[in-house]
């Protein structure tokens, strides 16, 4: 766990404020494409038969313990407002940063990694031409 939050760095450091650079590609400076969302993701998990939910692992930020991982399956991935606490667990979506596959990362919000709809980094669709 410690390693975890030691990759992801400190939960209580300061957002750095969204700036221009964060939203364009490196290599050429045009407008990334978007991040498929978490729910996108969660929805190819339970409905592609090429996936098994069970072979899924999710990185979540925990309110008190930092980021830690649980089984895909573990979750309850209705609306947070509609499901009993006592019954399932669910968290807000944002709190989700990385899905992985077989122990290998498929989908990272922070690095913009998306293998389970693309094989690579999100970029701008000049950079994926080439």
């Amino acid at each position: 766990s410690s390693g975890i939050n030691a990759e992801y760095g400190n939960r209580k450091q300061k957002k750095s404020s969204t700036s221009e650079e964060d939203s364009t590609c490196p290599k050429c400076r045009k407008q990334k494409k978007k991040l498929r969302t978490v729910m996108d993701v969660v929805h190819r998990v339970q409905w592609d038969d090429q996936y098994n939910p069970e072979d899924f692992v999710v990185g979540f930020l925990d309110r008190f313990d930092g980021l830690v991982e649980e089984e895909f399956q573990y979750f309850d991935w209705s609306d947070v407002t509609t499901v009993d606490d006592w019954e399932s667990f669910c968290i807000p979506k944002h709190r989700v940063y990385y899905f992985k596959h077989h122990g290998e990362i498929v989908w990272d919000r922070r690095t913009r990694t998306d293998k389970i709809f693309t094989d690579k980094e999100i970029k701008c669709d000049q950079c994926e031409k080439t």
